[in-house]
């Protein structure tokens, strides 16, 4: 059976714009957050966190959901590590979550898993120093080889193929048309730019959600290249329409 597609329901906007707002005592009690997406029953997929310098004591209630977190800008300390821009974790829902600290102050992705996917999960925490570290591999799509990209797969859910990506685009880059997946994805732009189509630009600090079975893509392109880190909440593939 074919799937129902959707058209033009990718949402992209520059963060920016967003005010920042004090966020509830659940989990990193007393920052500033800028919700990214939120789901149908009101709960938060996705944020933007803002961290004053000297913030303390921070925890997280990981009971119903993994925890994931890519240090934007600033130096963050979890536990014993100490992790700085580019610094990468995920706490799964089976784990305690480590106090966390930042002297200098600093700005994260803060993604939220879903009950149903937490439970999926390794009992292991991931802690990555530097997200670049992750050895990186060329993407193949629909069967091509896509020389000059570069995808480091920072975590991955081994029961439900959930994942989150950081990838390089080479400058020049041409996409192959329309396309649509079976997953939501969500992109938030780390430096260059990437436009979805000829109507959008993707700079740093802009974001996009293509929802699931949504054809987007019109024409993807990249003048200079770009870094942007990506993910899914589940399997990810590629559907392109003829």
């Amino acid at each position: 059976m074919s799937p129902v597609l959707s058209h033009n329901l990718s949402r992209c906007f520059p963060v920016g714009d967003i005010p920042w707002h004090k966020v509830g005592d659940g989990w990193l009690s007393g920052c500033e957050g800028k919700i990214l997406r939120a789901l149908d029953d009101g709960s938060v997929r996705s944020a933007l966190v803002r961290l004053q310098p000297n913030y303390t004591g921070a925890t997280i209630d990981t009971a119903l959901t993994n925890v994931q977190v890519f240090v934007l800008s600033g130096t963050i300390t979890l536990g014993d590590a100490v992790l700085p821009a580019g610094g990468f974790f995920v706490i799964p829902s089976s784990a305690d979550f480590p106090g966390l600290v930042s002297e200098t102050g600093a700005e994260l992705i803060v993604i939220f898993d879903n009950a149903t996917t937490a439970k999926t999960n390794s009992v292991n925490p991931v802690i990555l120093k530097s997200a670049y570290e992750v050895e990186p591999i060329v993407p193949v799509v629909d069967g091509v080889r896509l020389d000059g990209f570069a995808r480091r797969v920072l975590w991955e859910d081994t029961g439900t193929g959930a994942d989150t990506r950081l990838l390089t685009v080479p400058a020049g880059f041409e996409g192959q048309g329309p396309n649509w997946h079976p997953v939501h994805e969500e992109i938030y732009c780390l430096d260059g730019d990437i436009g979805p189509d000829d109507s959008r630009l993707m700079v740093p600090g802009t974001y996009l959600h293509n929802p699931a079975f949504g054809v987007h893509g019109y024409h993807e392109h990249s003048k200079g290249g770009a870094t942007i880190l990506e993910w899914h909440d589940g399997r990810w593939a590629v559907n392109f329409i003829s």
